[in-house]
């Protein structure tokens, strides 16, 4: 009799091979003897083939190299081959089309020395209980219903203390006063064999709960409508929440609006050549926008005396006033009035809040008068200034670090030939002599650091090249507790060093003449004693006194070079002592 492979299968062998599950039979010997078809498409293998083959050899081809996880592959190759219980483990295996699987590969004996080997596909189990997981507690249900719009199933319903407590029952014994909306929605279902989503309120233990219900038809294998299948999505916090912020979004747009209306406010301010009548009225203008009912709102702004409108002027039941202050002293006041009937609240129609914007307006409005008299006066200031600094002979220009010379007086162009014009945005550097650049160098460091510099001698080169010595005084330019830049306040004094120089050359003239003239009144003096030695040893006592006559009068000129001597001192002393 043949020894087939369906003689060595177990007895039921038709269960077995129905069963989905892969089952293999190994002899004492670990040669394979027997397995199922679901065993043979697990390992992608012909019935058959493997009849007879070593189990661990088996396994290494087909099965161990579809293992992801390489220490649950080692464990499971080491009990093939020791003969020892399989390790109860679930092992993450890769099909050929690249899907991942779960297997659970478990192993007991038989009869005979035989032992049974069991590979379960256990993806399903694993994600279904993955999806319980998920499910329990949740937001989410999960329900069906027959044609007749029982229950039949039911998952997460968090109505008492089962899910199948509802089973068999329909909406009209579980949720009573949603069950109208309830039943008309899964009959369109029904019907239709559409998917309806809607929103609907069940009561739950006395307490109101919104679900976001999802339906879909339930088919039977034929592809008939047997039944309503739907997921209910608890939104009462969400929407509660949505209502929370639908709140806050329209307190957010009031504040938006107040902030719209001061940042309108510091615009204003901005706008070049504004006057205090023109910002005064564009603020009436713009402060509606602030309230809740813009378009019933009137404003009435009153600065020293004169009106500024928006909206019809005149009483109204309801108003609110703010003062405007300015340096300590009351200038005026903003009104604002509701032209028509406006719900009242508990403290009248104005919110707490539009009291706090009419406030801060009134406020800022305060600091902006007094800011616009403050730059009037010192517009006022600064053309004084610059008259001053257009007739004055002394230079004077300001000079910023990030944009050069940005100020030179008319002096400049007496001074260098160059134009102010011609000098604006350059720097200092570009007129310096290469000797005063370090002299000049030093001195800014000073001035950056908020010292004041005084008589700082530079050279520099005037347009038609001469040379010309200028004397600065700088101090630096300070914006926001920031030095920004340096001022120079200066005056040609090239004449004056030129003067000084010749002053030195003839001091250092006169010393040298007095000099020779003491040189040549000592070397005469001694010759002339010669000869008046000489004249009294001589026998011709006419030639004699004439000698000494001689002598006698280049005596008077010696005492006359001695006189001018002692008086070129005297005008040399009085010269240094007063530094002429």
């Amino acid at each position: 009799m043949t020894d087939s492979h369906q003689d060595r299968a177990p007895r039921d062998s038709a269960v077995l091979n129905a069963l989905e599950d892969g089952l293999l039979v190994v002899n004492d010997d670990r040669k394979v003897s027997w397995y199922n078809p679901a065993l043979a498409r697990t390992l992608a293998i012909r019935q058959g083939d493997a009849i007879g083959m070593d189990v661990s050899t088996l396994f290494g081809t087909h099965l161990l190299p579809t293992l992801e996880d390489e220490a649950s592959a080692r464990l499971l190759r080491q009990a093939l081959e020791n003969g020892g219980d399989l390790p109860a483990l679930l092992y993450r295996a890769r099909t050929p089309d690249g899907a991942r699987r779960w297997l659970s590969i478990t192993g007991k004996p038989v009869f005979d020395g035989q032992r049974l080997i069991k590979i379960r596909d256990a993806t399903a189990d694993l994600n279904a209980h993955h999806f319980r997981a998920a499910l329990d507690q949740s937001p989410l249900v999960v329900f069906a219903q027959d044609a007749d719009l029982r229950y039949t199933w039911s998952y997460n319903q968090q109505l008492g203390s089962t899910d199948a407590s509802i089973i068999g029952m329909r909406d009209e014994d579980v949720f009573p006063d949603s069950a109208a909306l309830l039943t008309a929605l899964k009959r369109r279902v029904l019907e239709t064999g559409e998917t309806v989503r809607a929103a609907v309120t069940f009561v739950v233990a006395g307490d109101p709960r919104v679900r976001d219900l999802t339906l879909k038809p339930l088919r039977d294998a034929e592809g008939r409508i047997a039944g309503v299948t739907g997921t209910a999505f608890d939104v009462t916090e969400r929407n509660r929440a949505e209502e929370a912020l639908r709140e806050k979004t329209h307190e957010l747009k009031k504040r938006m609006d107040e902030l719209q209306c001061l940042y309108t406010m510091t615009h204003l301010v901005e706008v070049p050549g504004i006057t205090l009548d023109g910002l005064l009225q564009a603020v009436a203008d713009t402060l509606p926008l602030g309230w809740q009912y813009p378009d019933d709102t009137a404003i009435r702004i009153t600065v020293y005396g004169r009106d500024y409108y928006w909206g019809a002027p005149g009483e109204a039941s309801w108003k609110q006033s703010s003062p405007i202050v300015v340096r300590g002293a009351r200038v005026g006041e903003v009104e604002v009035r509701y032209l028509a009937e406006i719900p009242e609240m508990a403290a009248g129609p104005f919110l707490p809040e539009e009291q706090m914007l009419l406030d801060a307006v009134t406020k800022r409005l305060g600091r902006i008068i007094e800011r616009l008299q403050v730059e009037a006066a010192l517009e006022e200031s600064e053309e004084k200034f610059r008259g001053i600094a257009q007739r004055s002979f002394d230079l004077i220009v300001t000079s910023y670090l990030a944009d050069g010379l940005n100020y030179v007086s008319p002096a400049m162009e007496r001074i260098l030939g160059y134009s102010p014009e011609e000098m604006v945005g350059t720097e200092w550097e570009d007129y310096l002599l290469p000797s005063s650049l370090p002299i000049w160098e030093e001195g800014r460091r000073k001035v950056l650091r908020g010292e004041q510099v005084e008589g700082l001698q530079v050279g520099v080169r005037r347009k038609n090249g001469e040379t010309a010595i200028l004397e600065l005084n700088e101090s630096p330019i300070v914006e926001k507790r920031t030095i920004v830049g340096f001022q120079a306040i200066g005056r040609d004094i090239s004449e004056r060093i030129l003067h000084e120089r010749l002053r030195e050359q003839a001091f250092d003239m006169t010393e040298r003449n007095i000099a020779q003239f003491a040189t040549l009144a000592d070397h005469v003096r001694h010759p002339l004693q010669v000869v008046m030695g000489v004249a009294d040893l001589l026998d011709d006592e006419v030639t004699a006194e004439k000698l000494r006559e001689q002598v006698r009068r280049i005596n008077t000129q010696i005492s006359e070079l001695d006189r001018e001597w002692m008086e070129s001192r005297k005008i040399r002393e009085f010269l240094k002592r007063y530094e002429l």
